[in-house]
């Protein structure tokens, strides 16, 4: 919330991104909240919790060589992909083992959305310390240098680092609510699935 707090104060420029803002941090309000609530009621195993930063680790490999390294096309795109496929993939396994453990889809469930929106959480929180601590890199990626070049005319952003805070801002939230608690619930569901008739189907 003090990296969305900076960001607020370094770059916005018009009601819309001072409420991109305040939503950004609204979500991460809640998602503390959620977190906080859920766990002293029903505590994180140790396991999702590890699995969970593990993957957030590797989207924060991910956003690093985006962001550091800046790759071209099409080999940026590779890589993107071939770090979603092994996230996604683990989710999968993952909560397929833990359901098939508990015998349960709702342990495949919980499993996933914990590793999603703990892995989001920390892709999130890697993504705004790019904004707030390592701007240049993304100014100077040829990339985001042909964008700006092709858009900024018609931008209302002031300046290419104003316009690039807040597309990678976005992608944070993204992180976080899509490719993490979103995909985790969905994956954790389907892991569910697959553990729990794994189960029934080697007692036959």
């Amino acid at each position: 919330m003090a990296l969305v707090a900076a960001i607020a104060l370094s770059y916005s420029y018009s009601p819309l991104t001072a409420l991109e803002t305040g939503l950004g941090f609204a979500l991460l309000l809640a998602a503390a909240g959620f977190l906080w609530l859920t766990y002293r009621r029903w505590p994180i195993p140790a396991s999702d919790g590890s699995v969970g930063l593990l993957l957030g680790l590797l989207w924060s490999i991910e956003i690093s060589i985006n962001n550091f390294i800046a790759p071209p096309l099409p080999g940026r795109d590779i890589i993107d992909n071939c770090f979603w496929a092994a996230i996604g993939i683990s989710m999968l396994v993952y909560a397929a083992l833990r359901a098939h453990r508990a015998n349960r889809l709702a342990g495949g469930l919980v499993a996933g959305i914990w590793t999603g929106l703990v892995s989001g959480l920390l892709a999130c929180c890697m993504a705004l310390s790019v904004i707030v601590f390592a701007m240049p890199f993304i100014t100077r990626d040829p990339l985001n240098l042909a964008e700006w070049a092709a858009l900024g005319t018609t931008s209302s952003a002031p300046s290419m680092a104003a316009y690039f805070a807040f597309e990678t801002f976005a992608g944070a939230f993204l992180h976080l609510l899509v490719l993490g608690a979103g995909m985790g619930a969905a994956l954790g569901f389907l892991g569910g699935l697959l553990g729990v008739g794994w189960r029934r189907i080697s007692r036959l």
